[in-house]
């Protein structure tokens, strides 16, 4: 293998200009400024839904010195399945301009402050995690079915426009949806007694964060080879109300109607194939029973 130094490798910058309402686009002058110092610098813009997992794989081939995504959750998840398809060892680092940004909470590094995170990459604080996989699907920070789902199929429904953008939104419609959501059957291998049931959301977590406020998996780890399995009871209105007020804070694991499971592997089996989101991305599942599993050591990223 041919021989690299830090000082010749050049560093990919991805951004994709449509996150967080047109953030990324009005920050990109600042990250391509914080990046200036470091050295040899591609930068290339997604043009294209989920054009960054192409532009990832182009920078692995090319041995990049790290791979920068400014963006939000669904532009570094996708550029991360591109370095985890190409199997790479170039780290990802994250500029957040999207709205959630769960993923860069739960790596707790300072996303939002460019310099701090330039200065992490020109000092190779690079950190080994894992990653998830439901349905064949990749994902780093955590993958969801159930409620969440009716929230971001409500969310993208044109004719529900609002003013609002990002966490706020998110939140309130989880709060419009709560009462009228129906739930549904589901059997997890991970949990107990693996019957199925009524269930109002299951998450599959490698990070904490979750929909932009909620801290989901409050004893989650990136880097210990397990998921963990965070599934809700369908419950009362004044108890599904109850549930997501305490999830704010992390307060949820001990209500009766949460069960939990840390697990590098779990079997989903639903009457139909479900619908399911992996870091903020609808999918559908291409039959009803469903693999999840870890992904140890898959991802190589810029943390402290």
């Amino acid at each position: 293998m041919p021989y690299f130094s830090a000082v010749t490798q050049t560093i990919h910058l991805i951004v994709n200009p449509a996150a967080g309402g047109g953030r990324a686009r009005r920050k990109r002058e600042q990250a391509i400024a914080a990046l200036g110092a470091l050295g040899p610098l591609e930068v290339r813009e997604s043009a294209a839904a989920r054009d960054e997992t192409r532009l990832a794989i182009e920078a692995a081939e090319s041995n990049a010195r790290a791979l920068v995504v400014l963006g939000g959750d669904g532009s570094v998840s996708h550029a991360a399945r591109g370095l985890i398809a190409a199997k790479s060892q170039v780290p990802l680092a994250i500029f957040a301009a999207g709205t959630g940004n769960d993923f860069a909470k739960s790596l707790g590094i300072p996303a939002h402050d460019y310099a701090a995170m330039a200065q992490m990459i020109g000092a190779s604080r690079v950190r080994t995690i894992d990653a998830g996989e439901i349905d064949g699907v990749p994902f780093v920070n955590a993958a969801g079915l159930g409620f969440d789902v009716a929230v971001l199929q409500r969310m993208q429904d044109p004719r529900a426009g609002s003013w609002l953008q990002g966490t706020p939104r998110y939140v309130i419609t989880a709060v419009q949806s709560l009462l009228g959501y129906p739930g549904f059957d589901a059997a997890v291998s991970a949990l107990a007694n693996g019957a199925q049931q009524r269930w109002l959301t299951i998450v599959f977590a490698n990070g904490r964060w979750f929909g932009g406020a909620f801290q989901i998996a409050p004893h989650a780890r990136l880097d210990n080879g397990l998921l963990e399995t965070v599934a809700i009871a369908d419950a009362t209105p004044v108890g599904r109300a109850a549930l997501f007020a305490r999830a704010l804070r992390g307060a949820h694991l001990s209500r009766p109607e949460v069960k939990t499971a840390s697990s590098a592997a779990v079997t989903l089996v639903c009457p139909d194939a479900p619908h399911f989101e992996v870091d903020g991305e609808l999918h559908h599942a291409q039959r009803a029973t469903v693999l999840v599993r870890c992904l140890p050591g898959a991802l190589r990223v810029i943390a402290g």
